[in-house]
């Protein structure tokens, strides 16, 4: 089999996995911590680049911690059962606004330490992203 045909046998198994990547996280960031046990927020920028509304639904990380999504309504924080993200729209996880909170940490979080999450979509998608203390 010549090299352009491997070329295009790999770029075809691999189009349904590009085609899919609809999410775009970026400059995730998380409030560092002074010791374990505090909470902390995680902020960021989320880009859907498809034709379709997607919701996150929920965010989970490999250390231990409880992850919930929130918003900010009249002053109060509540927790959220998703955050819509309109199709070809931006949504910022902000303070004072919408964003992910990290309850009952065993660690605290350094200064430019990394926090690394999943993020799981309604579509199927999840988006893997590391949130930078600041």
């Amino acid at each position: 089999m010549n090299a352009m045909k491997k070329i295009g046998l790999i770029c075809t198994a691999l189009f349904p996995l590009v085609a899919h990547a609809e999410i775009v996280a970026s400059q995730a960031t998380i409030f560092p911590t002074e010791k374990a046990g505090q909470p902390s927020a995680i902020f960021m920028q989320l880009q859907n680049t498809g034709n379709e509304t997607v919701n996150l639904l929920f965010a989970e990380s490999q250390q231990p911690a409880r992850l919930e999504l929130h918003g900010m309504h009249n002053g109060k924080m509540h927790a959220l059962n998703g955050i819509e993200i309109p199709a070809r729209q931006s949504v910022s996880l902000k303070r004072g606004g919408l964003h992910i909170m990290v309850f009952d940490l065993t660690q605290p979080i350094q200064q430019g330490e990394t926090f690394p999450i999943k993020l799981f979509f309604d579509d199927g998608e999840v988006v893997e992203v590391n949130a930078t203390a600041k």
